[in-house]
This record gives C-alpha cells, structure tokens and sequence, in this order.
C-alpha cells in the first residue's frame, strides 16, 4: 500500500496541531522552545494526549497568542495597521 503524505494548503490550518505545527503556527523557532513556553504557560497545554501524541486547538492558541499580545496567524496585515 503506498503512503500519501497529508497536504495542507499554505496559510489554512486546521482546527487541531500537533507539536509541530502548532509551534509553527506560533512563531516559535523549534518544538523545543514551543514545550518550553508550553510549560511556562504561554501557551496551552495540549487539548488531546494519545500516548506520546500531543494536538493542540487552533483557537486555545489564538486565545494565548491574543493575551500575549501576539498577532494571531489568520490576521491580516491590515488587522495589525489598525492596531496601530
């Protein structure tokens, strides 16, 4: 049986992340450093455990990256102007 690699399109993220795409998502330079700030409690812990498997919710990390004052992913860069 051949494997087909999951896609996404660039910019569309889904509702649940793993480590690293979450991590991704949060502007962080590594998964190290986003379980850093994971257990620092910037950001949430993760929303679903499976064993070793970790998944975070898109819109718990929106809501962390809000109240840390970070852009979130889906804002535009007219959003941030208007901030200003």
């Amino acid at each position: 049986m051949t494997h087909r690699p999951a896609a996404l399109l660039p910019g569309v993220y889904p509702p649940r992340q793993p480590a690293a795409m979450a991590a991704g998502y949060c502007g962080e330079i590594s998964v190290e450093s986003f379980l850093r700030e994971v257990k620092a409690g910037t950001y949430p812990q993760p929303a679903i455990k499976r064993g070793r498997r970790q998944i975070w919710l898109t819109a718990e990390l929106d809501r962390a990256m809000a109240q840390a004052g970070q852009p979130c992913a889906n804002e535009t860069a007219a959003d941030v102007a208007a901030d200003f």
